[in-house]
């Protein structure tokens, strides 16, 4: 397997995701149990809310979903560092993790330029696998803390670790920020106060408009993974 070097173009991601056959089969078992058919048009408060209920639950999974991707990741870069390897996620995450304190003036003053080159970082492994560690902790406490779907609460768990907004169509994007906000407002407020009345076919077709975004996450993940050295 040849070199990922940091910012080279991933062109090819796997052809398949286990993950989303098991994500497709959640959200087809939530559909029955609240049955929420395409054919559903309420007619009453009760189907409302069942509909209500379904959108919230699958926007659950959904963030379980994007949040196992990038645990999986990390498990697997602390795996490797622990016998002297680093993967092309966590190169972007070491260089990540050096440059975050530029974000706020408060921490700024302990940012530090990053050892980038491959070379560097081999030949000092200590010193490496020691920040690779500190890296990988604090980003698995911002997966924890994260609390959404939309496009910023994507970024924040994905970029760190070498994902490219330019993996995703503008059209995931969207729909991805129109399920968090339609989440939003029934979770935040009155199921009978929202404005716009939901349908069957309306609730499953926001699943099947993210789904190709949700597999193309994980498969691109064999690549994030692959070794530096």
């Amino acid at each position: 397997m040849s070199e990922l070097q940091l910012g080279d173009s991933i062109v090819k991601p796997c052809r398949r995701s286990r993950k989303i056959i098991d994500l497709k089969v959640r959200i087809a078992e939530l559909a029955v149990a609240l049955q929420v058919d395409k054919n559903l048009i309420p007619q009453v408060q009760a189907e409302i809310d069942r509909l209500h209920a379904f959108r919230v639950l699958m926007h659950a999974e959904v963030q379980h979903y994007l949040e196992s991707v990038v645990i999986q990741i990390l498990d697997v870069t602390e795996n490797e560092a622990s016998v002297g390897r680093i993967t092309h996620a966590g190169h972007h995450l070491l260089i990540f993790q050096a440059m975050n304190p530029l974000a706020t003036p408060r921490t700024s003053a302990k940012a530090s330029y990053p050892q980038f080159a491959l070379s560097d970082l081999k030949s000092n492994w200590s010193a490496t696998s020691t920040s690779l560690i500190k890296a990988i902790d604090g980003h698995r406490k911002r997966v924890k803390g994260n609390n959404g779907i939309k496009v910023g609460n994507m970024n924040t768990i994905l970029l760190p670790v070498g994902f490219r907004d330019t993996f995703f169509t503008s059209y995931f994007r969207d729909k991805m920020d129109e399920l968090g906000e339609q989440r939003g407002r029934v979770a935040h407020g009155s199921g009978a106060l929202v404005s716009s009345i939901p349908t069957g076919r309306g609730e499953l077709q926001r699943f099947l408009d993210i789904e190709p975004g949700l597999s193309l996450a994980d498969r691109y993940v064999p690549r994030l993974l692959q070794p530096l050295w």
